[in-house]
């Protein structure tokens, strides 16, 4: 565990090194690791922010091609929200029982923002730590229509993709920011999981006073019932 917050808080060490080891390889495994983390459910928390922007870093200093980091991670994160959806598709239901608490409350939040943004949330869900696996698991499982999805998908992975890479590319060399790069990107990642909670806490709150309210009216309708019923029988 400790290695995995190692790349993600130092990945423009990380990603340096893996190019000294590895060289062209660097392409594939950068790719396998974008497409594992948005291309199962079970992988809930390896942000991929700070890789996608370190590598971005590496691009401007010559060691990798951003043209080709560009193609191959647009692809892989693609593919991996499109393996995403399919298993939510035949699998979801089954995977909904067997859940725990934690992957349930995720699972929640990301059907909320499906059911009230739609295409819209299949397109920012990359931004949202936890959401970027789960939105298009429940996509699949509500069976959105997979034209709508695939629209949504490459748009947005090609966008996620490139606004990383390029900030990276453009900004990450300036001195500051390569100086407190750990630092930033845990601001960034606290924010963004205190954003998710906030939010999904919210909406926790507003289903409760719906579900009192419910009960409240069909208590009342209850009483009205009994009342009517008990003038029916004088």
């Amino acid at each position: 565990m400790s290695e995995l917050f190692d790349l993600l808080l130092k990945a423009d060490e990380s990603i340096g090194q893996i190019v000294q080891q590895y060289g062209t390889l660097t392409y594939l495994i950068l790719a396998a690791i974008i497409f594992t983390e948005t291309g199962f459910v079970v992988i809930m928390f390896f942000p991929c922010d700070g890789i996608l922007f370190s590598a971005g870093m590496m691009a401007a200093t010559g060691k990798l091609e951003l043209s080709l980091l560009l193609l191959l991670l647009s692809i892989a994160t693609i593919l991996g929200h499109t393996s995403n959806y399919f298993i939510g598709y035949f699998l979801g239901t089954r995977y909904f029982r067997k859940s725990k608490l934690m992957k349930t409350m995720y699972l929640q939040k990301a059907l909320d923002l499906y059911k009230k943004y739609g295409t819209l949330a299949v397109f920012f869900s990359r931004y949202i730590p936890f959401m970027r696996s789960f939105v298009p698991f429940v996509s699949g499982v509500s069976f959105m229509p997979f034209w709508r999805f695939t629209l949504a998908n490459v748009l947005g992975g090609v966008v996620w993709v490139s606004s990383y890479l390029l900030a990276g590319y453009f900004f990450g060399n300036i001195p500051i920011v390569k100086k407190n790069f750990s630092l930033i990107f845990s601001l960034l990642l606290i924010f963004l999981i205190l954003a998710t909670l906030i939010g999904f806490a919210k909406s926790m709150l507003n289903k409760d006073e719906i579900i009192l309210q419910e009960n409240g009216q069909k208590k009342e309708e209850n009483l009205v019932a009994k009342e009517e019923s008990g003038e029916s029988s004088h």
